[in-house]
C-alpha cells in the first residue's frame, strides 16, 4: 500500500520575471525542458531535495509527435493559426518538391493501452484542413495522406493503412474527416507498435493542417487507445477529457477549450488553461509516467507542487457541493514503466485543493505530499478539475521534490503560540503527518507511546528554531520494525508547553 500525506498549503506568490534566466530559457527552451523532464537533478532548498521539474509547458513539440521529414521547401509547425480543438494542430506548409515532408508519432501503444487489439474493426482517421494544395494528383508522389502502420510483438509488419487527403479542390471549406472504410483495419495479431504519419508526398505542395486523430473499435469494441489525438499538450503530457477521452475526435463540457496558452504564465511563456468548464464531468491533463530514480527510497516523502491562477470561480458553489466542485492534484504510483508494460497503477487519490474564497486569485503555489512505498517504480501526476468544478484555471511549473521527514517552513511568519495539531490522515496506514508550531527557539521532544505508556518512537529530540513544523511517522518503532494496528499517543514537550493527542493506525 501507499499512503498519502495531505498537506494542502499555499506558498508565497512571487512571479518569475524577465532577466537573464528567462532569456536563457527562451533561447534554449526545447532542450532545456526535455533534459529537465527526463533527467533527475539534485538541488537543495531548506529541507528539500530536488528531484525534477516534470511539468512545464514550454516544450516546442506536441506529446507523442516528432518532426521527422522537414526538407528544404517545407515547414512543419505545431500550429496555433488553425485548430479543431485544444488550440493546436499539426501543420505542413510545403512549396518545394523532390522530398517527402512528414510528422511521425511515437509508439501509440502506451500507458493503459500496451497493445492494439487483433480481430477488432478499428475506426481510424483524422480531421484535416487544406489551403492551396496541388489538385488531382497523377501519382502517389503528389499526394497528401494520413498513414497508420502496425507491428507485432516480434517487430514484424502486420498491416498498413493509407488514408489519402482530399485534393479534388485546392482549399477545403473547413475541417474534413479523413477516415477508413468498415473492415479495412482488422488485424490477425495484436499490434505492439503503432505509428501514425501525416505526410506530404515528394511533389505535393500547399498547406495542410491535421487535428483530432481518431482510433477506436467500431461497435463499442475495445481496440486499445492512441494518445494526444487532439495534439493539444506538449512533450511529457497526456490527457483524458470528456466525453470519452477524445479518441473519437470529440471533446465536450468545455474541455474542448483546454489548451496551452500565452495569455498567462508563472514561468516562461506558456501555461495550461482549463476554461469555462460546465461542471458536469471531470477530466485531466497529466504527466506521462515518470521513472522513480535510485535515490528515491521506500518511505521517502515526495512533495508535488504546482502554480495556479484562477478566475470566474464560484466559491458559493464549492461551499455547497464540497470536494467534487474543487480542483485537485491526483498523484498515481505505478509498478510498470515504458511501452507495452501496462499501466500498472496500484495507488492513486484525487486530492482537492482549497482555493481562496474568491472569484479570482493570482499565481499561488499549492502542494500535496505523498509517501513512496514498496513496489513503486514510476509516478504520474494529473491536474484534475473534479466533476462539478466551475471556472477557469491556469496551471504552470509542476514540480516534485523529496523532502525531509522534519520540514520547517521558514518562509512563513513566526507563529505567535505553541500548538500541536491533530495528525493527518487519521486513521492512517502506514504514514501520517504531525504538525506543530514554535513561537520561540525551544528544546523539542516529540515522541510516540502505546496506550500502556511505553515509548514506541522518538521522532524529534533537539533544539529547534521558531517556525511551523511537520513531521512524518511511518508506523515504525525505534528499531525500524512496523508496529501493530491500534491506538497510539503522540506527545510534544517544548519549553513549558506539553500536549498529547491520540491517533489510530489501521492495517
Amino acid at each position: 500500500m501507499i499512503d498519502i500525506q495531505l498537506s494542502l498549503k499555499v506558498l508565497t506568490s512571487k512571479k518569475i520575471k524577465g532577466g537573464h534566466v528567462k532569456i536563457l530559457l527562451t533561447k534554449y527552451s526545447h532542450w532545456f525542458w526535455l533534459i529537465l523532464f527526463f533527467i533527475i537533478g539534485t538541488v537543495s532548498s531548506n529541507a528539500q531535495t530536488g528531484i525534477n521539474l516534470i511539468g512545464s509547458f514550454e516544450q516546442e513539440l506536441p506529446s507523442y509527435w516528432n518532426k521527422v521529414g522537414e526538407p528544404t521547401g517545407a515547414a512543419l509547425s505545431w500550429a496555433t493559426d488553425q485548430s479543431r480543438s485544444m488550440g493546436r494542430s499539426l501543420k505542413i506548409a510545403k512549396t518545394g518538391t523532390g522530398e517527402e515532408a512528414y510528422w511521425e508519432s511515437e509508439n501509440m501503444c502506451d500507458l493503459w493501452a500496451p497493445l492494439h487489439n487483433k480481430d477488432v474493426d478499428i475506426f481510424l482517421g483524422a480531421y484535416v484542413k487544406t489551403e492551396g494544395v496541388n489538385t488531382n494528383p497523377a501519382d502517389d508522389d503528389s499526394k497528401w495522406w494520413i498513414n497508420y502502420t502496425f507491428y507485432g510483438q516480434a517487430g514484424n509488419l502486420i498491416g498498413e493503412l493509407k488514408l489519402p487527403i482530399d485534393q479534388s479542390v485546392s482549399s477545403s471549406t473547413g475541417w474534413l474527416a479523413d477516415t477508413n472504410a468498415v473492415g479495412s483495419a482488422i488485424f490477425p495479431e495484436d499490434s505492439y507498435t503503432t505509428i501514425i504519419k501525416f505526410v506530404a508526398g515528394k511533389n505535393a505542395t500547399g498547406t495542410v493542417w491535421a487535428d483530432d486523430f481518431m482510433f477506436y473499435g467500431r461497435g463499442g469494441a475495445w481496440a486499445g487507445q492512441d494518445w494526444n489525438t487532439q495534439v493539444g499538450v506538449p512533450t511529457g503530457w497526456f490527457y483524458w477529457l470528456p466525453p470519452v477521452g477524445g479518441n473519437d475526435g470529440v471533446l465536450s463540457a468545455g474541455y474542448e477549450n483546454t489548451k496551452i496558452t500565452d495569455e498567462e504564465a508563472y514561468s516562461g511563456k506558456y501555461s495550461l488553461k482549463f476554461e469555462n468548464l460546465e461542471g458536469t464531468r471531470d477530466g485531466f491533463v497529466g504527466t506521462k509516467k515518470y521513472l522513480i530514480g535510485d535515490d528515491i527510497k521506500v518511505g521517502d516523502v515526495l512533495r508535488i507542487s504546482v502554480w495556479l491562477k484562477g478566475k470566474d470561480l464560484d466559491p458559493a458553489h464549492v461551499a455547497e457541493v464540497g470536494d467534487q466542485a474543487a480542483f485537485s492534484i491526483t498523484p498515481m504510483f505505478h509498478n510498470t514503466y515504458g511501452n507495452n508494460a501496462g499501466f500498472g497503477d496500484f495507488w492513486a487519490s484525487d486530492i482537492p485543493l482549497k482555493f481562496p474564497a474568491a472569484a479570482s486569485f493570482d499565481w499561488q503555489q499549492f502542494y500535496v505530499d505523498v509517501t513512496v512505498q514498496e513496489g513503486a517504480t514510476a509516478l504520474s501526476i494529473r491536474l484534475h478539475p473534479l466533476g462539478q468544478f466551475k471556472g477557469t484555471v491556469y496551471c504552470d511549473l509542476l514540480e516534485v521534490k523529496k523532502i525531509d521527514l522534519v520540514d520547517v517552513k521558514t518562509n512563513e511568519e513566526i507563529p505567535n503560540q505553541y500548538s500541536l495539531s491533530q495528525n493527518y490522515p487519521n486513521p492512517f496506514n502506514p504514514t501520517t503527518i504531525i504538525n506543530f508550531t514554535l513561537p520561540e527557539q525551544s528544546s523539542v521532544s516529540l515522541k510516540i507511546y502505546d496506550v500502556l505508556g511505553r515509548e514506541v518512537r522518538t521522532l524529534l529530540n533537539s533544539e529547534q528554531a521558531p517556525g511551523a513544523y511537520r513531521v512524518a511517522w511511518d508506523g515504525k518503532n525505534n528499531f525500524g520494525t512496523k508496529v501493530a494496528s491500534g491506538t497510539y499517543i503522540y506527545r510534544i514537550k517544548a519549553g513549558d508547553f506539553i500536549q498529547s493527542r491520540k491517533m489510530i493506525l489501521l492495517k
